[in-house]
């Protein structure tokens, strides 16, 4: 005696797992085109959207030693200059980690926007000993963001050194 499987059971089921899968995609930042002719699926997340996002993917791929995703975050004379440095540097990746390694947080605030493609921001580093902060000025290239110019890292003073205790 074989037992014929249950249609409505099967169709909640499959229901249910593309209710699933959407759901899935959408916490991760994935998006269905609204048009149909172009029936992919695409990730927000992987391109810079905001002048902040293109400089967490620059931070982001210099942590994770990925030289290429570091460039590719940087436009102009300036990438250029990196690119010939990475170049000469056999050791280009860890030199990216381990200069970015110590940072323990940091904090990224738009301090001008002379026009839509074009942004200035500031950058505070925090080092478990010390801060600091530069500035970077990033243009917008299609829907990316990227950096072409970058000023030195200046110390700062916290009013409040990292790893202070909150209450005695």
């Amino acid at each position: 005696m074989t037992r014929r499987p249950d249609v409505n059971v099967m169709i909640t089921v499959a229901v249910l797992l593309v209710v699933f899968a959407v759901a899935l995609l959408r916490s991760n930042h994935w998006r269905l085109p609204s048009s149909w002719s172009d029936w992919k699926i695409s990730g927000n997340r992987l391109v810079p959207s905001t002048p902040e996002d293109g400089i967490y993917a620059m931070f982001d791929a210099a942590r994770a030693g990925d030289a290429s995703a570091y460039l590719d975050c940087f436009s102009g004379p300036l990438r250029d200059q990196l690119a010939a440095a990475a170049r000469e540097d056999g050791n280009f990746r860890e030199y990216l980690t381990r200069q970015n390694s110590a940072v323990q947080g940091m904090a990224v605030m738009v301090t001008d926007r002379p026009n839509a493609d074009e942004a200035r921001v500031r950058v505070d580093y925090v080092y478990s000993d010390h801060n600091e902060m530069q500035n970077i000025r990033l243009m917008r290239e299609g829907r990316r963001w990227k950096i072409i110019s970058m000023d030195a890292a200046e110390p700062v003073k916290p009013v409040v050194p990292y790893g202070t205790k909150a209450t005695d």
